[in-house]
């Protein structure tokens, strides 16, 4: 299945709108879904539509039309403004070294008794002043909360907090 991509913000050229208030009927809603199909967004047909139409009105139009009997005629391509793959603007997480897993897997269960009232010496404070301190780092070089979360198998709001996010 290709995944339709549509001209986002374009209005139709002005001969092709011209040419669309000319049609009535079966012949309109079959340009309708040709426009459509070649990427026209509904608001931009039903802004190029003397009087305009709004886009539930332009989406029945299309569905109205049946798909199968007529070959669709060439309809004018939009320019696209993005990109023909999808580029993901968060860079990548670098994922959490062996090392840095087993230890967060080892001091996570013993930070987790970690209470306040404890003495800054008691082993679960140090696990628990250990564990954020690595948290922090990795966080900082670019890996998800999610991760350090899963990895010290605990919930995303535990480790957010965690972070002082």
């Amino acid at each position: 299945m290709t995944t339709r991509r549509s001209a986002r913000e374009q209005a139709l050229p002005e001969p092709e709108a011209t040419a669309l208030q000319s049609l009535r009927d079966t012949p309109l809603y079959e340009r309708c879904r040709d426009l459509y199909l070649a990427g026209w967004t509904l608001r931009a047909i039903g802004e190029a539509l003397t009087p305009q139409r709004s886009r539930s009105t332009v989406r029945s139009w299309i569905l109205r039309v049946d798909h199968s009997t007529t070959p669709p005629p060439s309809a004018p391509t939009p320019t696209l403004r993005t990109a023909k793959e999808y580029v993901p603007k968060r860079t990548p997480s670098p994922g959490i070294s062996a090392a840095d897993l087993t230890k967060i897997q080892d001091l996570a269960p013993v930070a987790r008794r970690y209470r306040a009232s404890m003495s800054p010496l008691h082993q679960a404070a140090l696990a628990n002043l250990e564990l954020t301190q690595i948290a922090k780092r990795l966080h900082g070089s670019g890996v998800s909360v999610r991760e350090l979360a899963t990895a010290a198998d605990v919930t995303y709001r535990a480790m957010s907090r965690r972070l002082g996010r």
